[in-house]
């Protein structure tokens, strides 16, 4: 497999220039605009025709212009030689019949756009890991038994668990808004929230234990040292390329 980057236009519409990174391995061609994928073919389903210090790659009845670093590289991995200017000229006005093929039309239907829709404001993918482990904790650690004491009479409901069993939902919900409703602002507001009522149940169940502040500060330690070392091992830090 190997990337190239660089500049694609569509060629009814070179006004509208796109950040390119084209993906090459043994079966299929893979377009991105502006971190969006375009279209992925077969290397028999495109037609690559390099033409001056451009590339014209025509697919599903459009030609997307690619300005490729490594362009010699890239057309040498698809197989096809440089032409020469008659040659360039004579298959420019080539056309390819794709409608008999019933394809649907490739549109670039602006990458710019739909990248910032489908990303603006949705939390990064490891926060939300983070939160849906974090809800799950506070899940399990409802369901399972707090030992003898209760915020209220001794023998009592253990409304402490009930609470902190609400938590852990509110910080599911708050994933869902956050991530996959991609409603940033309202799902962390949801996540704090939920952490704080966990927080609060916590704390008020250490007093009623008789347990030290050190207890709450060394489990919050505990916890933000786990999460730090997670992710520091999911991030591999910058691209040396």
């Amino acid at each position: 497999m190997q990337d190239f980057t660089g500049k694609l236009y569509l060629q009814e519409d070179p006004d509208t220039v796109l950040d390119a990174k084209v993906t090459v391995d043994l079966n299929e061609v893979t377009v991105y605009g502006d971190s969006t994928e375009i279209g992925s073919w077969r290397h028999a389903d495109v037609i690559i025709r390099p033409i001056r210090d451009e590339i014209y790659l025509t697919a599903d009845g459009e030609t997307l212009v690619l300005q490729l670093h490594g362009s010699d590289f890239f057309l040498d991995l698809l197989g096809v030689e440089k032409e020469s200017k008659k040659k360039s000229r004579r298959r420019r006005r080539e056309e390819v019949d794709y409608e008999a093929e019933k394809r649907t039309p490739m549109s670039l239907a602006d990458p710019k756009a739909a990248s910032r829709e489908a990303m603006a404001d949705r939390v990064d993918k490891r926060i939300a890991i983070a939160m849906a482990v974090a809800s799950a904790v506070i899940l399990a650690g409802a369901a399972l038994t707090w030992g003898p004491f209760r915020l209220f009479d001794p023998g009592s409901f253990p409304i402490a668990r009930l609470l902190a069993g609400f938590a852990g939902l509110g910080g599911l919900l708050a994933l869902y808004l956050a991530y996959f409703d991609r409603s940033r602002t309202q799902g962390a507001a949801g996540a704090i929230a939920a952490g704080f009522v966990a927080f609060c149940v916590l704390f008020l169940y250490m007093r009623a234990a008789r347990l030290g502040i050190g207890f709450i500060l060394a489990l919050l330690g505990s916890q933000a040292l786990i999460a730090a070392g997670i992710l520091g091992m999911v991030d591999r830090g910058p691209d040396p390329e």
